[in-house]
């Protein structure tokens, strides 16, 4: 069923200036694309907080596209469930609604433990040293204080078990699953998580390297629902962002 685009109003007056949407296009692939990408990481990263409006007029003369590839961008956001749309009134980046956050947790934290206990069988020292070198990495962006490229590595180190098992095809499913939830772990980060993200992630090597399937996946679930148990403190802090 197509999405309505919700009409904005011809007198508005907009600071493009914070915006603070940057795109180095790429000719070689599709704007429309490139803008999704721009767009999901400002809301994900909470640059573009819930309720803010997205104006396609803004984010055109903003970026200079068209509004084709804009238009196209914000539907897929719309069925990804990041951006509401309301007819004549505009669109704004959605709520984080707590049924959604539990539910896509469920799914994601399944589907990362089966995927660990494929990679677990077949795990090498070449896995080993790829994984640790992507951790070490997360450790100088963290030091770095280069926030942006911490959680970049943090979706590279949990796709390599993807890669491990030779499941690649399910990060995107995984993928999918996270930036639902994603926003409740940049929160989280605030309050002080991101140094035990990276020992957490030590110790799912550690257990991988000592061919500990079982501790391996012990570690592992005991990481993903670090930022879930701080649900309640996150709401009180940020009430306005949340809806059940």
């Amino acid at each position: 069923m197509p999405v309505e685009i919700g009409a904005e109003p011809e007198a508005e007056v907009e600071d493009d200036s914070a915006l603070q949407l940057h795109i180095k296009f790429d000719p070689r692939r599709q704007v429309s694309a490139q803008v999704y990408e721009a767009l999901k990481k400002a809301i994900v990263s909470l640059q573009l907080p819930p309720g803010s409006s997205i104006s396609e007029n803004r984010i055109c003369r903003h970026i200079g596209v068209s509004r084709t590839p804009v238009r196209e961008a914000i539907i897929r956001l719309v069925e990804d469930e990041l951006i509401e749309v309301f007819p004549q009134k505009g669109s704004f980046v959605a709520p984080i609604k707590l049924s959604a956050v539990r539910e896509n947790h469920f799914s994601r934290k399944a589907l990362e433990l089966a995927v660990l206990r494929r990679a677990a069988a077949s795990w090498s020292a070449l896995h080993s040293s790829r994984a640790r070198y992507i951790v070490d990495r997360q450790a100088a962006a963290l030091g770095a204080e280069d926030f942006d490229d911490f959680h970049a590595l943090d979706e590279t180190f949990h796709r390599s078990f993807c890669v491990a098992a030779e499941l690649e095809g399910v990060w995107s499913t995984i993928q999918t699953m996270k930036a639902r939830v994603d926003r409740v772990h940049r929160l989280s980060a605030v309050q002080g998580r991101l140094p035990k993200v990276i020992a957490e992630h030590g110790a799912i090597l550690d257990a991988l390297d000592a061919s500990d399937c079982e501790g391996a996946l012990a570690r592992l679930e005991y990481h993903l629902e670090q930022a879930p148990t701080m649900l309640e403190t996150l709401i009180g802090k940020h009430e306005k962002y949340f809806v059940d």
